[in-house]
Formats: structure tokens, sequence, C-alpha cells
């Protein structure tokens, strides 16, 4: 059959992916990343995972019309609440909130070798929480989908980093070896929020992203009053403001 195509937002995050026996989907909706995990070699099995019914149902219908249905299981339920301790090595969880996002990573049921993560807001909450938990974030990507800005990021154990190590995937031995600029970065940054390797990279599509960032900070500004300007609120965003200006 012709297989679906994925969105430019999926395609995106499925470059962050290393190889693994078993991936988790978490709401996979459609089920068009778990069986392009399998179809395109990044997963021997994946496990496709939603809360909610209808998608579910969706995503075992189309996992039923490829040929790749036996290597994928659909299980309804909440987050990673779907899988077994030792089941699989890493997930991937897409278009939710980074809270969210959170929530299920420590809802368990065991911390995972690896996460690929596409929060839709509360990104730098969750790059902190990964660090915090003992994860090294690797790989970061920005990109456009439908006229909207995105952020993804692989984060990986660290310990097992080397295991993830290939010579055409997501981790190189380069990866590892680079600074971690992650590393004794103030909570306060805004390198949290922006992705702190996507700085040091500068895609193509970085200026875009910062302009992005800065007319939301700065429309704020402009929309408050003269009697605001020694808030703390106007005082915060000003901060912002410039910080980004020396950013980019």
């Amino acid at each position: 059959m012709t297989m679906k195509k994925m969105t430019d937002r999926l395609e995106a995050v499925f470059t962050l992916i290393p190889k693994a026996e078993v991936i988790a989907d978490i709401g996979t909706d459609h089920g068009y990343l778990a069986v392009e995990l399998v179809r395109r070699g990044r997963a021997d099995k994946a496990i496709a995972g939603d809360v909610n019914k209808g998608p579910l149902a969706s995503a075992k219908a189309y996992v039923a019309s490829t040929d790749v249905a036996q290597f994928i299981n659909c299980r309804l339920g909440n987050g990673l609440q779907v899988v077994k301790k030792g089941e699989l090595q890493g997930a991937v969880i897409c278009g939710m909130g980074g809270f969210l996002m959170r929530d299920i990573i420590e809802a368990g049921p065991e911390l995972l070798d690896f996460y690929v993560l596409q929060p839709q807001n509360g990104q730098a909450e969750l790059r902190q929480y990964m660090v915090q938990q003992g994860y090294r974030i690797v790989r970061e990507v920005i990109m456009t989908d439908m006229g909207k800005h995105y952020q993804a990021f692989l984060t990986l154990k660290k310990g097992r980093e080397s295991v993830y190590v290939t010579a055409d995937g997501p981790v190189t031995q380069a990866t590892i070896d680079a600074k971690d600029p992650y590393d004794a970065l103030p909570d306060t940054s805004l390198l949290w929020l922006i992705g702190a390797l996507v700085q040091r990279e500068k895609p193509p599509l970085w200026q875009d992203h910062m302009a992005h960032l800065l007319h939301i900070r700065e429309s704020a500004l402009a929309g408050m009053t003269d009697a605001m300007a020694h808030t703390e609120k106007y005082q915060a965003l000003a901060a912002e403001v410039k910080e980004l200006k020396e950013l980019i």
C-alpha cells in the first residue's frame, strides 16, 4: 500500500530517534510515527500508545493496513503506563505540553535510556527536569509546520550514551565528545527555553526562531503602559529582550 506521509514536524522529530530494539510512540494519534519507526529500521518493534479511544482506533486500523503490523502493538492507556518495566529502551513523546511530558516520564514505570521530546510549551522546565534526572541533551532541532515553529530534542541517560552511537544516526561519537552547553548553565538562562545546542549550531531556521521569540516579548512590552515600567513583569520581559538580542 502507499504509506501515509508524516507531517514536516514528525519528519524532523524522526531524525532525532536512535536505533533500538523497542521504542514507544506515546500519544501516537494515527500511528504514522510508530509505523515509520519499524519500516525505516529505527526499531525492531514499536508500541503505539494513546489515552483516547478514537485516535487509538485510527492507529490500529492504519497499522493493520501496513506490512509491518506484526511488529507494532497498539495500546490504550495513560502515557507510559501502557508499557511494562524492562519492555523498551526509549520513547517518543510529541505534541503535548512540557509539564505533561514531565509527569508522564516521572510516572514511569521506569526511566528509559532515551526520550525524544517535542513539547508545545514548558520547554525550559522540561529540559531542566531531564538534566536533573541524569540525562544529557545531545541533539536539538527547530522546525516549522503549518506556519508554526516547533522544537524537539533527544535526551540520553548519562552512562548509556555509547550504546546508541552509530556512524550515520543521530548520535555519533563526535556528538558525545562535544562539550555539553547545558553543563552548569544558570537556571535563569533563556537557553533552556531556546535550546543551547541550536544556539551553538545556528541551523537555517535559527534567525526566524529568534525573531519570533523576540517579537512576542517586544509586543508584550509595547502593550504595557508607562506606569508598568517599574513592575517586576516589565523588568523581566525587558531583560529577556536584552538577552535574546545578545544571543542572535
